[in-house]
């Protein structure tokens, strides 16, 4: 499996590269570099024997066979080999562009195993140089090593990484390292957006500049059509306020609605329409606001209640906070909710991007995490992936685990603490959302270090200051959940507006609850922010599914 893994990684480099080097480098006798080129192609199709075989045609003294006995050591996992053949191949310069990419990724690899950052990123840093050298510039490959290479730093404490910093001289290094640096600067346990400004500022040739940085910490932009742009008529609140265990989610969503509206300057009239949670109820109070006039009715979002109105015929605007199993049949209903699975298709992507093959899925015993436990097996399935254990971590959870390229815990925060202590913290470990409770310097969160989940921008970058507006209303909410449906309902007034005015290009919102995306014929999908439990808190590895 470590095979897989390590392969993957190198691979990914030449998957663009190899025919075009092929077509450049076309004789009618091979050369040393072909059956180099060759070697790989055999390796890519996971063929050890037939890249043994070309292998087998490049003399003993060249460095291209150094290079491949290195290579194939690092894919067995045999890193002692890895180095003694590598290390020395750094300083040669016979060895081509797509040679020296594969030398210095295997080096990368060999020492990311061993936890040795610095040298890792030295290795990356010389990789990020050499990408941009070939032609055409395969933007992909850069971008998936900037993201190893902040993997490798993000995780780092401050006192690891001014260490680290100390022990080099070269400014891109440094640059990423200050980077990380500027990332965990918190005042009041939260992020000061100008300590990244003034990274900005101190790099501007900085390679990570327009990547990384650009992802992980967008510019402060204002966008003026909010502002300009407003709703027209009345809105019906179709919210359970009148349900006791339903009416704290209903009040955090209709501030968070309020919230918007006021940023935007908006005096539409909202009208509360406060249901039960039953089907009587709810299709009552739809209709009753139908016949009271308005333009536009948001909720319900509960699935008895969502189920009931995703066919009612209308003529206003209706937005569901639910992501419905089923498509509205009206033309005027439209569904947006904060779904599980939207955060499992993401998880999926990140890990496949990886390279990661086999996955183990813990659970815990409810509901939720069983249809979650379900979801991921089905998609990761499709994906093209394997599951090694699907299984509930009451029963012997570290049985077959070491085979997995990864594990997915299905469970809340409570639950994941307790799971999490008897898995081996050396496999890349994923959740969502719910593992983590919202209380970046919780020390119960001890436990859950290295492990890397999903979760809405709102929650994981509070000190982002276009967030800053909302910071009143939302105060005296408690962390977690709540804040959740409070992004829900925050983002719900701008997808109205969307709606209101659909085009045929559709519309993107960079809200509180993700990146939304609403295409011409109103279907609405997000992406949310990928984040990880560090030593010292929250790190935020990237927004959105970048």
């Amino acid at each position: 499996m470590l095979f897989v893994l390590i392969f993957s990684a190198i691979t990914a480099i030449f998957s663009n590269s190899n025919l075009a080097y092929a077509e450049q480098n076309s004789k009618n006798k091979k050369s040393i570099e072909d059956y180099f080129t060759e070697s790989y192609n055999c390796l890519k199709n996971n063929d050890k024997t037939c890249a043994q075989i070309a292998a087998a045609n490049i003399p003993i003294q060249s460095p291209y066979a150094n290079l491949l006995n290195g290579v194939l050591a690092s894919l067995d996992g045999d890193f002692d080999t890895t180095f003694r053949e590598l290390i020395p191949l750094q300083t040669n310069k016979s060895l081509n562009t797509l040679a020296s990419i594969s030398l210095h990724t295997s080096l990368a690899l060999a020492y990311e195993n061993q936890s040795d950052s610095l040298r890792a990123l030295e290795q990356r840093v010389l990789l990020d140089t050499l990408l941009l050298q070939l032609k055409p510039i395969n933007q992909e490959d850069i971008n998936a090593n900037q993201q190893q290479i902040w993997e490798i730093i993000s995780v780092l404490s401050k006192a690891n990484l001014a260490e680290m910093r100390g022990n080099s001289t070269d400014t891109i290094i440094q640059g990423w390292i200050d980077l990380a640096l500027a990332a965990k600067y918190q005042n009041n346990g939260e992020r000061n957006q100008k300590a990244i400004e003034n990274w900005r500022k101190a790099y501007a040739e900085h390679p990570a500049k327009e990547g990384i940085a650009a992802q992980i910490f967008p510019a402060i932009t204002i966008k003026s059509e909010v502002h300009k742009v407003k709703l027209k008529g009345s809105v019906a609140l179709l919210l359970p306020f009148s349900k006791a265990e339903l009416y704290p989610i209903s009040d955090a969503i209709e501030r968070g609605f309020t919230a918007a509206k006021k940023i935007a300057n908006d005096n539409v009239e909202v009208k509360i329409y406060a249901s039960q949670d039953t089907e009587e109820s709810i299709l009552q109070l739809y209709q009753q606001a139908l016949n009271d006039g308005v333009s536009y009715v948001l909720g319900p979002f509960t699935p008895i209640e969502s189920h009931i109105i995703k066919n009612a015929q209308n003529n206003a605007i209706t937005l569901i906070l639910n992501k419905t199993p089923f498509k509205p049949s009206s033309a005027n209903t439209f569904a947006y909710g904060l779904s599980p699975l939207d955060e499992v298709q993401q998880t999926i992507k990140v890990a496949r991007n990886l390279g990661m093959q086999k996955a183990t899925v813990v659970s815990s015993s409810t509901d939720l995490n069983k249809q979650i436990s379900k979801d991921f097996k089905d998609h990761w399935l499709a994906s093209g992936g394997e599951i090694n254990i699907l299984e509930s971590y009451e029963g012997d959870i570290n049985r077959q685990i070491n085979e997995s390229d990864m594990i997915f815990i299905a469970a809340d925060a409570e639950q994941a603490r307790l799971i999490r202590p008897a898995l081996p913290s050396r496999i890349p470990t994923f959740g969502l959302s719910e593992i983590y409770s919202g209380e970046p310097m919780n020390a119960d969160n001890k436990p859950l270090q290295g492990i890397r989940f999903v979760d809405l921008p709102w929650i994981v970058d509070r000190g982002n200051e276009k967030f800053a507006a909302y910071k009143a209303a939302s105060a005296d909410l408690p962390p977690g959940k709540m804040q959740r449906w409070f992004a829900l309902g925050a983002d719900a007034y701008q997808i109205l507006i969307a709606l209101d005015r659909l085009t045929s290009d559709g519309a993107t919102i960079d809200g509180l609850s993700g990146k939304i995306d609403v295409n011409a014929s109103g279907e609405i999908s997000r992406s949310i922010a990928n984040a990880s439990f560090g030593p010292e808190g929250i790190v935020l590895e990237s927004y959105h599914d970048d």
